[in-house]
C-alpha cells in the first residue's frame, strides 16, 4: 500500500513538474568598433570600444504559465545595455522590459516598464533594426525613440489577436510614473504575404508637447524590400518629416540604405549597412550614418552581432 502511495506520489509530482513552464534566458551581444563624430554624433572623437553600435548588448528571460481554457500568464525581464568594454550595466537592471500579463482568445496585456507602442509597431519599418546609425532617429522622426525612450513605465497595454495579419493595440502611462499626466497610445498594423501597413499614435505627456503620430509600409518585391513612411515628432520643435529606404541580398551580404528629410528642422540624415551571416545567429556588420544641417556630423561602427 505504501509503494503504491508513493509511485501515486511521484507520478502526481512529476506531473505538477510538467505543468511548469521553463524560463528560457536569452540575449544579444553585440562587440564593436567605431568613431563618432559632431552634432548629433558628439560621444567620442575618436574610436569606441564601450558601446555595442547595432545594438544595445543585453539579457533576458520570458516565461509562459498554462493556466488552462487557452488562457496563459505572461512575465519578460530584460537588462539595460551592458557595455562590452568592462562589463558595466547601464541604468537600472531591468531597463528595458519588467513586465507581467495574460494572453489568450481575447487578446493579450502586459503590465509594467514595456516597450512603447512606436517600438512594437514601427521597428518592422526600420529595416536595419534601430542601429545607432538610424536615419531616421538622427532626423529626429523615429516613432522608436519619441520621448527619448523606446520604453514606458508603469503601462497597461492590451493588444488584440491577430485577426488574418491584422492586429491592434491601446495603452495607457499612468499619470503617477508621467510627470502627474496621463497619456494615451494606439496602433493598428497589418501584414500579410509581401505588404506591411501601420499607424500608430501618443498623445501629449506634457503640455508642451503634442499627439505624436506614424504612418508606415512596407512591400517586399523578392529581390529588394522597400519602406517609406510620414512622421509627426511629439513636439513642433522637434519636427515632422518623411523617410524611405530599402534592403536587397548581393550574394551573401544584405545591404541597404535609408534617408531621412525633416520638414521642419531642414535636417537630412542618410544610412548605409551590410551584414553578412556567419550562422542564423552570429553575423558581422558595418553600418554608417551621416547628417546634415544643424548638427552636421557622421559615425560609423564594424561589428559582431549574437543571439541566443
Amino acid at each position: 500500500m505504501k509503494k503504491t502511495l508513493l509511485a501515486l506520489a511521484a507520478v502526481a509530482s512529476c506531473g505538477a513538474a510538467y505543468a511548469q513552464s521553463s524560463v528560457p534566458l536569452y540575449g544579444v551581444i553585440d562587440v564593436s568598433v567605431g568613431s563618432k563624430t559632431g552634432g548629433k554624433f558628439a560621444v567620442s572623437g575618436g574610436k569606441d570600444l564601450n558601446a555595442s553600435y547595432h545594438t544595445p548588448t543585453r539579457i533576458g528571460m520570458r516565461g509562459t504559465e498554462d493556466l488552462g481554457g487557452g488562457m496563459k500568464a505572461n512575465f519578460n525581464l530584460e537588462t539595460n545595455g551592458i557595455g562590452m568594454a568592462t562589463g558595466s550595466l547601464a541604468g537600472n537592471m531591468w531597463g528595458r522590459e519588467a513586465w507581467t500579463g495574460l494572453s489568450g482568445n481575447f487578446g493579450s496585456t502586459r503590465l509594467g516598464r514595456t516597450s512603447s507602442f512606436g517600438t512594437q509597431g514601427h521597428a518592422r519599418f526600420d529595416l536595419n533594426g534601430i542601429s545607432t546609425s538610424s536615419a531616421m532617429d538622427l532626423a529626429g522622426i523615429s516613432p522608436v525613440t519619441w520621448y527619448g525612450s523606446s520604453r514606458r513605465d508603469a503601462q497597461i497595454q492590451y493588444v488584440t489577436p491577430n485577426m488574418g495579419g491584422f492586429d491592434a493595440g491601446v495603452s495607457i502611462v499612468l499619470a503617477g510614473n508621467n510627470a502627474n499626466k496621463q497619456s494615451t497610445s494606439v496602433r493598428a498594423n497589418y501584414g500579410a504575404g509581401p505588404l506591411a501597413v501601420g499607424i500608430v499614435a501618443e498623445t501629449s505627456r506634457t503640455a508642451a508637447n503634442r499627439t505624436a503620430y506614424a504612418l508606415a509600409g512596407s512591400y517586399d518585391f523578392g529581390v529588394a524590400k522597400a519602406v517609406g513612411g510620414y512622421v509627426v515628432s511629439e513636439t513642433v520643435a522637434k519636427g515632422k518629416g518623411a523617410y524611405i529606404g530599402a534592403v536587397a541580398p548581393v550574394g551573401p551580404v544584405n545591404v541597404g540604405f535609408h534617408y531621412a528629410r525633416n520638414s521642419t528642422t531642414k535636417v537630412n540624415a542618410t544610412e548605409l549597412w551590410a551584414n553578412y551571416a556567419l550562422s542564423k545567429r552570429t553575423s558581422l556588420y558595418v553600418d554608417y550614418g551621416t547628417k546634415g544641417g544643424a548638427g552636421t556630423g557622421s559615425s560609423y561602427g564594424l561589428g559582431i552581432l549574437h543571439t541566443f
